[in-house]
Parts: C-alpha cells; structure tokens; sequence
C-alpha cells in the first residue's frame, strides 16, 4: 500500500519559560497524590496518581525485525535484528486499586535501555486515543479523579468524577470529556483478557513523529457480556503467562499530516494504514507464583517510566518531547516519582544488559513489598 501524502512536522522545542509555565501547570500532580493517599481505603503510602494497580509485571524481551523503515532504522533500540531484555507492567488506569471489571483504560509499560545506556519506554493504553487534547484538561481529569477517589461504590464514584470534572471544566467541555472517556474505558468492563491492543503517546523518530501500537499476535479477547470476577484481568494474565509466551507485534504508525496523523487533535484516532511491523514483545512463559516472578512483579512495580525515555535520532543526543502534551507528561510522570520514592533507576539498570536481579535489588524489593503488605497498602490482587 503507497505512503500518504506527508507534511513536515515542526517538533514542539520549549524555551526555559516555556518549561517553568508547564512544570506549573503540572505540579498539582503531587497534590492528586495525596489526596488519592487521604481518600482511597486502599492506599497507605503515596503511590501512582494513574496506572496505579497492577494487573502483571515481568522480565520482556524486545526483539527487533531484520527489515526496518528507513526513517527509523538505526535509531536508539532500532537496530535491525537486535534483541532487548526489559521490564513490562500491564495495569489499570486509575490511582487506586478497584474491581478490575470497571471502566477504566488498561495500560503496558515497556523499559529497554540501548547499547549505549540510553534508557528507551513505551507507555501505551488500550485506546489510540489520548482522554484529552491537552495538558490542561488532563489535569482536571486528574484531579476529579482524586476528588472522586474511595466513593462507596462505582456508581458514586462515577457520579462524584463527572461533578467535579463539569464544576472544572465547564458543563459543555466537562460533558464533551465525560463522553470521550466513557466511550473509552467502557471496553474494559466487558474484556476478557488484558491481552489486548495497546497504543502509545505520540514520539518524534527523525525529523517527523510516530506513534507505536502493541498488538496481539492472537486475538483472543471475547468481549465477555457477563459479570467478571474482582481479579479477572490478573487471573486470566496469570494462567496464560503459565501456559506460553504471552507475544505482541510492536507496529509503527508515522505521521502524515494534521489532518489524518493530528498532533494536536490527541481525542482523534489516527489513521493507521499504512502501518509497519518492527518488532515483538514476548513476556516469557512464567510461573507468576515463583520467587523471582514475584521479585520481577515488584521490580515493575516499584520503578518509574516516563514517556520523555526516549531516543529519536542516530547520534542518540537527547531533546525535550516533541509536542507540548508530551512535555507536560514527562514532568508530570517525574513529579508521581519523587512522591512516591521511586526506584533509584541505577538500583536496576544492570537488569538490561544481565536479564537477572542481583541479591542487593533483591533484598529491596522485598524490604518494599513486605512494608507495603504490612500497612495493607494494595498495588495488585493478592496472591
């Protein structure tokens, strides 16, 4: 199939005011941390403000395609042929704990560090769509979330989040959110599986930008019409790591124009075709009950991601995300990190190049797990 027309694509390159004004637009992030800590009965330490609860975690393997697009050979972990030992996490979208069978997004993380020790994530959701346009608006959608935080059941949560989104946004934006995200995160309720598709935040490759999709090599989602267990996604994850690989095709969908490919329309889906397989992701067939399972659950868990983890050119010199939206999430990510003590990102940065924990990492995560289980502080199902 022949390429779209293209346009050039001018990158969002933010002066020092520019980075000021948006890290002050974000910095309530710490503010929905704690009022997710004072609300939410299952948390007892500061934890995500998004994508908090976990579904799976475990060591990845990221092999690459022999044959690449040109614009994207060669750059960071795109060598063709080369294979990358990582950590993946798939979770549920909101920052506390909940049955896994209400609305929400589902969401993969994917860390990977280059040969030259320039550390690559992918951060995807189970939408090709963003819940909002901007940077401002999600953070309204943040922090209804932390209003609505710990209602007594789904219902009152739901009601309590869209008050607060309309009393923040206005009744015409805030219902025009409502909507959008409702028809987003409905899917979930009715998924069997959360080996599902996946979509990542809009990246720069080159001189133009792209977005990646995570896709399973079977599609085995039956879209169940019944009520699903409290667990269900974390069970069906957990009996199917146990049975094989659990596999994804990792496509690249590069950009076109604002009119097909919006940079700044992030609630319209892009067009996808024509899109290029350049990898698969493989969780390794585990035992998620086993010691070192365990031990790579809580690595996931315990370390930090952020979209702005990348590499876009050959020389592998670093630059600010390519658009505005992208900026404010990777300042916004590193402010979720600092509240909730993070793992150090040189504690685990052997893990990329050994594929193993050493005894001293070890001995932390299970110093953090064992804390967390004796405040009754929930991050994932229990075992």
């Amino acid at each position: 199939m022949a390429r779209r027309e293209t346009e050039p694509f001018q990158p969002f390159r933010p002066t020092a005011a520019d980075l000021a004004a948006i890290a002050k637009d974000v910095a309530p992030v710490h503010d929905v941390q704690q009022e997710l800590l004072e609300h939410h009965p299952g948390l007892h330490v500061p934890d995500r403000v998004a994508h908090q609860y976990q579904i799976a975690g475990s060591k990845v393997i990221l092999r690459i395609a022999g044959e690449l697009p040109a614009e994207l050979s060669g750059i960071g972990l795109f060598e063709p042929g080369a294979e990358h030992i990582g950590i993946g996490r798939i979770s549920t979208g909101q920052g506390g704990p909940h049955h896994e069978a209400n609305p929400d997004f589902l969401g993969v993380m994917l860390a990977f560090q280059t040969p030259a020790g320039r550390r690559v994530d992918f951060i995807a959701i189970n939408s090709p769509t963003s819940p909002t346009d901007d940077h401002h608006a999600f953070m309204e959608v943040l922090q209804a979330t932390g209003e609505s935080a710990g209602a007594r059941n789904l219902v009152a949560q739901q009601a309590e989040f869209g008050k607060e989104l309309v009393q923040n946004m206005g009744v015409i934006k805030g219902v025009k959110t409502l909507a959008h995200i409702g028809h987003q995160t409905s899917p979930t309720t009715f998924s069997s599986t959360a080996y599902q598709t996946y979509w990542t935040g809009i990246v720069e490759v080159g001189e133009s930008v792209a977005k990646f999709a995570l896709v399973p090599v079977r599609h085995e989602n039956h879209h169940l019409s019944f009520s699903l267990g409290e667990h269900h996604f974390t069970e069906e994850w957990k009996r199917r790591q146990a049975a094989g690989d659990v596999e994804l095709d990792l496509f690249y969908i590069p950009f076109s124009n604002e009119r097909e490919t919006s940079t700044q329309r992030l609630t319209d889906r892009w067009d996808e075709e024509p899109k290029e397989k350049v990898g698969r992701v493989t969780f390794p067939q585990a035992d998620l009950a086993s010691e070192e399972a365990m031990l790579w659950a809580a690595l996931a868990s315990e370390m930090g991601a952020n979209p702005g983890n990348w590499v876009h050119n050959r020389d592998g010199s670093g630059a600010e995300p390519a658009t505005q939206f992208g900026v404010a999430r990777k300042i916004a990510y590193g402010i979720s990190q600092a509240g909730r003590n993070a793992l150090a990102p040189e504690s685990y940065q052997a893990v990329f190049t050994t594929g193993r924990i050493d005894p001293e990492l070890a001995q932390e995560l299970r110093r953090r797990r064992e804390e967390k289980e004796r405040l009754g502080h929930v991050s994932w199902a229990p075992g």
